[in-house]
């Protein structure tokens, strides 16, 4: 046997790496982006984890579509190469979750992620779309909005249920609460 085999048998590496999350939502488009992705990776790092934000790959030089393509690579990227995913499931610009961040979910639960969300306040989905747009009343009963589309996703989620759905069978949690929140319930519990 080499020398260098017997010491690397006989050496026994402790090298554990922290778990990546993505960290998905519209954060993205605060002003203050930077110091909130900051923020919010000092958190990964007090639970354990590290925070991976979707301006931690390289932008490139391209313009318009070329540059769109390449924020939507980088980003399916950084998911692959992340554990798994945390997404702000608020209402963003309307009613729902944004557009985003709910591809985000699906491409993590595709990939088979553990997929975990927080909002604000849990709820009857109808209900909190009734809050957030104009709606009237219907003769199904259901309210209906504007566009003539019936709020009848009545079965117990505060988003659509793609997305709760996905977030429940990836075997992650949904919270009412923040960021933090979904850390420290991923801490206490014992399959993560």
């Amino acid at each position: 046997m080499d020398t260098k085999q017997e010491f690397l048998e006989g050496t026994k590496l402790n090298v554990t790496r922290k778990k990546r999350i993505y960290l998905a939502g519209p954060e993205v488009f605060l002003p203050n982006c930077t110091d909130h992705f900051h923020q919010t990776k000092a958190i990964c790092t007090k639970y354990g984890y590290e925070g991976v934000s979707p301006f931690d790959a390289e932008p490139g030089d391209e313009l318009g579509l070329k540059k769109a393509e390449r924020i939507f690579l980088n980003n399916c990227g950084l998911i692959d190469d992340c554990d798994l995913v945390i997404a702000n499931c608020n209402s963003f610009r309307g009613a729902l979750i944004d557009d985003g961040t709910s591809f985000e979910i699906g491409y993590a639960f595709a990939k088979k992620k553990m997929v975990c969300g927080f909002i604000d306040k849990k709820g009857n989905l109808p209900d909190l779309v009734a809050n957030r747009i104009p709606v009237k009343t219907h003769s199904s009963g259901y309210m209906i909005d504007n566009d003539g589309y019936l709020l009848n996703e009545d079965f117990g989620n505060s988003i659509n249920l793609m997305m709760e759905m996905a977030i429940k069978k990836s075997n992650g949690i949904f919270v009412e609460g923040n960021f933090e929140e979904v850390l420290l319930q991923l801490t206490n519990r014992p399959t993560v």
